[in-house]
């Protein structure tokens, strides 16, 4: 099973040109998942060569502004780029309500499906199974 780690952002609360914010992506056996989108890493997966298409899945930790503010641009740029395939985002309550209100109140309509998974919070939680 192959498995690749991208740091793409780190220790930061604010974006800058020697560090990006929270965000890392995981390439597990094919299952593309982001993990964290603080604001900018669009352009810290473009630096490493990522394609941000192929995201499957974003997981959102918390709710403080470095670890999802990047979110809004990401979706809506994988819309404007064509996008089809559905994106599945699991976070903690309140998320979709953001995102959705985000969206509405800009006019963005998206070409594909966003779902969304809200996480309890326990600590002993399953969040995500994969049967491969």
């Amino acid at each position: 099973m192959p498995l690749k780690l991208t740091i793409l952002g780190s220790g930061a609360a604010v974006p800058n040109l020697a560090r990006g914010v929270t965000a890392h992506y995981l390439n597990f056996n094919e299952r593309r998942i982001l993990v964290d989108c603080g604001e900018g890493t669009q352009l810290q997966l473009r630096k490493f060569k990522i394609k941000f298409q192929r995201l499957q899945y974003i997981f959102i930790s918390h709710l403080h502004g470095d670890h999802y503010l990047g979110i809004f641009g990401l979706i809506s740029s994988m819309n404007l780029l064509g996008r089809t395939q559905k994106l599945l985002i699991f976070a903690p309550q309140g998320l979709e309500e953001i995102v959705r209100f985000q969206f509405k109140t800009t006019g963005v309509y998206l070409g594909y499906e966003l779902e969304f998974i809200t996480l309890k919070g326990e600590s002993k939680e399953l969040v995500f199974e994969d049967n491969v």
